[in-house]
């Protein structure tokens, strides 16, 4: 699995709500379109733009770490909460974040699937992403997982699978090691070390 990459969760939902009238958006579209993004992104370059753990639910699939920053639950909250808020079951940008962690092709995929959707409902939008992975998986009243294998093959990308797995199995692993959390694990861990090391005596 692609690790949820938070910055750009947070800059490509900002471009979505950007486009949309005043600002303010469906929670399911929202999902809804950043799920139907990161799969075409997978289709197209072998790579998500937002990553994470999705799951299929009644409504459709959705991004499950995305879903908590929205319900004010997920991990790293402040950085979401800087940028957003809810009004009932609605998504409003309240503060444009500098788009640094995008690339071009992906702010493409972002906007061509605004355009593309504009004018449908939101509910159109949601059963857009009843794909032939949800399809697959999706038990009925469950929160069942989908394995980036199954979406892998449904976008027609299933002679690259394992090249695409070994991908994501190495970009997590270097995400781990570059993230702030390793970096002062590893700061703490040589302080600890310093302290308790014997002092040399000339």
């Amino acid at each position: 699995m692609f690790q949820l990459n938070q910055r750009k969760a947070v800059e490509a939902a900002a471009i979505l709500l950007r486009l949309a009238h005043e600002r303010i958006m469906d929670r399911k579209r929202l999902l809804a379109l950043l799920f139907l993004a990161d799969r075409k992104s997978l289709e197209v370059t072998g790579r998500p733009i937002v990553g994470g753990r999705l799951v299929a639910l009644e409504f459709g699939a959705v991004h499950s770490e995305v879903y908590d920053l929205i319900k004010g639950s997920g991990r790293n909250q402040p950085e979401w909460s800087r940028h957003f808020a809810n009004e009932s079951y609605r998504v409003v940008l309240t503060d444009e974040p500098e788009i640094r962690a995008l690339s071009d092709r992906e702010i493409d995929v972002l906007t061509q699937l605004s355009d593309q959707w504009m004018g449908y409902g939101t509910w159109d939008v949601a059963r857009a992403t009843h794909t032939e992975e949800y399809n697959k998986v999706y038990r009925e009243n469950t929160s069942t997982p989908i394995p980036l294998e199954e979406t892998i093959k449904a976008v027609g990308r299933g002679g690259q699978k394992d090249a695409i797995l070994n991908d994501a199995e190495e970009k997590a692993y270097f995400d781990k090691l570059f993230s702030p959390e390793h970096a002062l694990a590893v700061k703490l861990a040589n302080a600890l070390k310093a302290k308790h090391s014997p002092k040399k005596t000339r």
